[in-house]
């Protein structure tokens, strides 16, 4: 009978060198100024990068961008599609169509914005990371696959949309012209309004619980689903989880 030892030793080699392999990485930088309106508005999609925003006192995009790929020829297949007017800024991120899947994981583009305060955010789409933003002032929609979405010192309109992640978002002021929706699946919602907020709450959830800090009139309540006013109602504000607890806080 022949018999065949099991070498570890021999393994770990291996696997050494394949992830030597697979960490070996090539990176590229872009950097880009690009004029846009006070109001103007912004939209992205990238597919295998993290994107952040944040608001600031001019009225202009600064643009960074980071490639990551294992090799130069990676990096080559990806292109940053970019078109700019005073009124919008689009970008989107292509990864050749032929390029085999795995490789295409392996390849990564990592945003990071510079936006005036009053800027609209109409459609931030990001898969495989997540979304951060800071301060902005115009309405908000962040939407993720797989990756977090967080966001802070808002007062604008806004929409926020994970699928396994988790969804934070803390408001300066409460918008106007429009309300404020949090969805997730399998993943939480915390939701952070200033003390005096006035609003209408409906939430709901699948295999979670609800909490809320505000002193609230119910309409209808349940461990998984609560609705009401808070200081007498005004904005609507709808937070909806399946697999995740969702939470209304109440800041300064």
């Amino acid at each position: 009978m022949n018999t065949h030892l099991f070498r570890p030793a021999g393994l770990v080699l291996a696997l050494s060198l394949l992830a030597t392999v697979v960490s070996a990485k090539v990176t590229e930088k872009f950097t880009q100024t690009y004029p846009l309106d006070a109001n103007g508005s912004i939209h992205l999609e990238n597919v295998n990068g993290s994107v952040e925003i944040i608001a600031w006192d001019k009225n202009e995009v600064a643009l960074e961008a980071e490639k990551t790929a294992r090799d130069q020829e990676g990096l080559d297949r990806m292109h940053l599609k970019i078109e700019s007017s005073p009124r919008r800024l689009s970008i989107r991120t292509e990864h050749e169509k032929k390029w085999k899947f795995w490789e295409t994981m392996n390849a990564q583009v990592h945003y990071k914005l510079m936006v005036p305060a009053g800027a609209t955010l109409d459609r931030i789409e990001v898969v495989n990371a997540g979304i951060r933003v800071t301060g902005v002032k115009g309405s908000v929609r962040l939407e993720a696959v797989n990756g977090s979405v967080e966001a802070d010192g808002l007062s604008g309109p806004g929409h926020f949309e994970t699928v396994n992640g988790t969804v934070r978002v803390s408001y300066a002021a409460m918008p106007t012209g429009g309300g404020i929706a949090l969805e997730t699946v399998n993943g939480t919602c915390k939701l952070m309004l200033p003390a005096d907020a006035a609003f209408d709450l409906d939430t709901d959830t699948v295999n979670g619980r609800v909490t809320c800090d505000f002193p609230i009139t119910l309409e209808s309540s349940g461990k998984r689903e609560l609705r009401g006013a808070v200081n007498g109602g005004g904005v609507r504000v709808t937070l909806d989880s399946v697999n995740g607890g969702l939470s209304v806080n109440r800041g300064k």
